[in-house]
């Protein structure tokens, strides 16, 4: 059986994507199992810093839940990411080639980055066949964008386009038609030149931040104790070298 989610990597960046273009990129219970277990290798392995998500074809990033299957999820949820206790660490890419509807949406607000090209579309359409949102795009559409817009997308399951996306903050960069991929590898070019030590802590306190924790006294006296823990990492003192002898940094990730 041909597996629905094929990996390549180059260098720090490893490539995933869906690949049921049968059904538009649905996921189905093996398709989500098999995303499970992608993320626990790439969030494990200390060589890959990077993940681009996409889907295979050029139409379709990945159409929502395959109906015909009931197959159970994995204990990490939909797409292998909405159940897990901590979130990824490492920055997540989508690269969105088409249209990304219901649980294909909620994948795409659970990256870090979007790129989309220009042609995909997103909904949110989960009512329109009888469900709710429940693989965590009701949850974080709500904190992603005003009240009033993202229960219109909730409620009505309707259709936006990918300019609509941008302008209303969910995609990071439109690409030229049959592009993304290019696009998502020129944003994760941009930041393998931070230390990825450093792009991890950073990506905790933000999504820390998004989940209402950063102000508590335990955050504060976490992101006080960072400093300490950060010059602790080599990579730490080859930012500071580097700046000093004016050359681009060589990142270990240690």
């Amino acid at each position: 059986m041909k597996n629905p989610v094929s990996t390549s990597r180059d260098g720090h960046i490893l490539t995933v994507t869906i690949d049921r273009t049968q059904v538009r990129n649905a996921l189905n219970g093996a398709a989500c199992h098999a995303l499970s277990d992608v993320w626990d290798d790439f969030e494990s392995n200390p060589e890959l810093w990077i993940a681009i998500v996409t889907g295979a074809g050029d139409q379709a990033f990945c159409a929502g839940h395959d109906l015909s299957d009931d197959d159970p999820m994995p204990a990490s949820g939909w797409a292998g990411l909405s159940s897990r206790l901590a979130p990824l660490t490492k920055p997540l890419i989508a690269a969105v080639n088409g249209d990304a509807y219901g649980g294909g949406f909620e994948l795409v607000i659970g990256c870090d980055l979007v790129i989309a090209d220009e042609h995909a579309h997103f909904a949110m359409s989960e009512p329109r066949v009888g469900f709710a949102a429940l693989g965590g795009g009701a949850d974080r559409l709500v904190r992603r964008l005003p009240t009033a817009i993202a229960m219109g997308l909730l409620l009505t399951g309707r259709r936006i386009d990918a300019s609509e996306a941008h302008r209303w903050g969910l995609v990071n960069e439109i690409a030229p038609a049959g592009s993304a991929m290019e696009v998502a590898r020129r944003w994760a070019d941009e930041i393998l030149r931070c230390s990825p030590i450093a792009v991890r802590q950073t990506k905790e306190l933000a999504l820390a931040s998004l989940e209402g924790a950063a102000w508590t006294g335990e955050r504060v006296a976490h992101r006080a104790a960072l400093l300490d823990v950060l010059m602790t990492f080599e990579d730490t003192q080859e930012g500071i070298d580097a700046f000093t002898q004016k050359r681009a940094p060589q990142w270990k990730g240690r």
